[in-house]
């Protein structure tokens, strides 16, 4: 028998979300479902847990190093990293159920085994939103529109969306000397840690990975001339510095149409901007990609999302064009507290009826009425199971943040009157007087004065 004394804690990059947080969480989750589907989408839920062969290599080594493999019985499974892998395994599997365009949302856990730091968990959730079978720009400058206009309504002001195309990045890459797949890829992933590690540690990463010095100094010779191009002249300057890399040529077209639809769009051009070294990490990339950053956050970005026109038919499916984003929970609501964006929500509940005496069956009845009435009408209530003083029971109220509490004892039973009390209003002085702020009304007064309460 084990006899070791159990430590109650979380999982190391996991952890537990508490009432008024979950409100907060609610709140972002609703929102975001809220324009999902003013947007046209729909939603779709998958499980947590896919086969391992459905997960394994999209992702890329990193992400494949970050996923959660296990066996049970004769099946290998996995973790799902993130909602476009099994969504692209669900058009590949229900391709015939599905109306085209299929325009969808997913909202739930995703897992990754990552270091854990400010903002990044290993079980997060991630709220993303997808455009399947539409391949001209029009569907990735509504994934950019709609993701403006969600983080306006979350009350963000200040963020920049920022664009690119892997087609862009590839042809720089090979315009730089990048003539292999793996060192492509590294030229990209180098790229996109800029602004989060210093130049040594991407020197040092390139030489591990093959490259020599005169391909080391070229990569950053580029690097610095991309850094440095004008943002309203951009897309013209891409296409003076590397006038032969076709590949160049077919991202910037694309990008170009996109920020015309983007404009059409009424986002408003301060809230975007094409970012020549924006790579994501992700292998499944095929297009335009983009991700949403907050600088005096500090936190990295909250959104991110891409093209990916090959995954679908990669799973058995057919070949269908995709483009979608994803919004980051954890990260969004991180940031808005940092930034002062939302307040704190202790409750939902509405009012608390308080038991008079709760050793008296006639006590309790009458609580139990009064909460039922107020219930019916929509009024968001919580009935006292505390055996202790009335006293004790507001005071409880008051700690939980129920802006109004209801009671009555023998007396006001007796005349058919209840007690409502304002818990909401600030009390002045060094002590709060808990019997302050309250009327005795008559019964058939109170989901009015209620009502007036919480108004």
């Amino acid at each position: 028998m084990n006899t070791k004394k159990i430590v109650a804690r979380n999982y190391r990059g996991t952890r537990d979300w508490l009432g008024s947080e979950v409100y907060l969480r609610q709140k972002v989750i609703n929102t975001l479902r809220e324009v999902f589907e003013e947007f046209g989408f729909e939603p779709l839920e998958t499980p947590e847990i896919e086969l391992q062969e459905v997960l394994l290599g999209k992702y890329g080594p990193e992400g494949d190093e970050l996923s959660y493999y296990f066996k049970k019985g004769d099946d290998w499974l996995g973790l799902r990293y993130d909602h476009t892998v099994p969504l692209a395994r669900v058009v590949a599997q229900h391709e015939k159920e599905l109306i085209f365009p299929y325009k969808r949302y997913a909202i739930g856990p995703v897992f990754r085994a990552d270091k854990p730091q400010a903002g990044r968990y290993r079980r997060f959730i991630q709220c993303d939103f997808d455009i399947v079978g539409v391949a001209e720009p029009i569907a990735d400058a509504e994934v950019v529109a709609l993701t403006y206009t969600a983080l306006r309504r979350l009350g963000f002001d200040k963020f920049e969306i920022q664009l690119n195309d892997r087609r862009v990045l590839n042809g720089i890459a090979k315009a730089s000397g990048a003539d292999t797949k793996e060192l492509t890829l590294t030229f990209l992933r180098s790229w996109d840690k800029l602004e989060k590690v210093n130049r040594e540690q991407i020197s040092r990463e390139l030489k591990e990975k093959g490259a020599s010095p005169e391909l080391i100094s070229r990569f950053f010779k580029v690097t610095d001339q991309l850094l440095n191009l004008e943002k309203e002249n951009i897309i013209e300057e891409l296409r003076q510095l590397f006038p032969d890399q076709p590949e160049v040529a077919q991202g910037l077209a694309v990008l170009e149409k996109m920020l015309d639809y983007i404009e059409d769009f009424g986002v408003p051009s301060q809230f975007y901007r094409v970012n020549p070294c924006l790579a994501r990490g992700l292998d499944y990339y095929t297009g335009p990609i983009f991700e949403t950053v907050i600088k005096e956050a500090g936190i990295g970005s909250i959104t991110g999302g891409g093209r990916y026109d090959n995954l679908i038919a990669a799973l058995g499916g057919p070949s269908l064009p995709a483009t979608g984003s994803s919004f980051g929970l954890e990260r969004i609501i991180s940031v808005m507290q940092t930034l002062g964006i939302t307040k704190p929500q202790k409750t939902l509940t509405q009012v608390f009826v308080a038991i008079f005496d709760p050793d008296s069956p006639t006590s309790v009845k009458k609580a139990i009425q009064i909460a039922s009435a107020l219930r019916q009408e929509g009024i968001k209530t919580e009935l006292s199971m505390e055996k202790g003083s009335i006293g004790r029971q507001l005071r409880i109220a008051d700690r939980r943040g129920i802006p109004v509490a209801v009671f009555a004892g023998p007396k006001e039973v007796k005349k058919g009157t209840v007690i409502v009390k304002d818990l909401a209003t600030p009390f002045t002085g060094e002590k709060k007087n808990i019997w302050a702020n309250q009327w005795e009304i008559p019964e058939e007064d109170l989901l009015k004065k209620v009502k007036e309460l919480l108004d």
